[in-house]
């Protein structure tokens, strides 16, 4: 029985992952420069990392909570494919598409120590 429930549990994260994984349609658009694009780049990677080890190793953390750490580096993750992508065209400034998740991402970054 509880074989079942955990392989019911992986199934379901594993969807999830997949869902979280595709953007919604483009709804908003931001200008970035080359050197703002490094730095959201850097700032988004310690991000995710930070929010990874605090799922994997804090045991005080709830499984909601847990869940929602998750999608949001899922869309970070996107913000990153997006970011990726405009640079290898080697412009200067450029500007990206992003859906709602991944705009509200972008501006709670900038808000935090206005690191990108």
């Amino acid at each position: 029985m509880r074989e079942t429930y955990i392989k019911n549990m992986e199934f379901l994260i594993s969807k999830l992952h997949k869902e979280w994984n595709k953007s919604k349609g483009d709804s908003n658009q931001i200008k970035v420069s080359l050197n703002k694009a490094h730095k959201l780049r850097s700032k988004i990677s310690e991000h995710i990392v930070k929010q990874q080890k605090t799922i994997n190793e804090d045991t005080n953390i709830d499984f909601e909570e847990s869940m929602k750490m998750s999608k949001e580096n899922f869309v970070m993750l996107r913000l990153i494919k997006k970011i990726n992508r405009n640079m290898k065209k080697g412009e200067e400034e450029f500007c990206v598409n992003l859906d709602t998740e991944e705009y509200n991402v972008y501006l709670k970054l900038l808000e935090s120590k206005e690191g990108a």
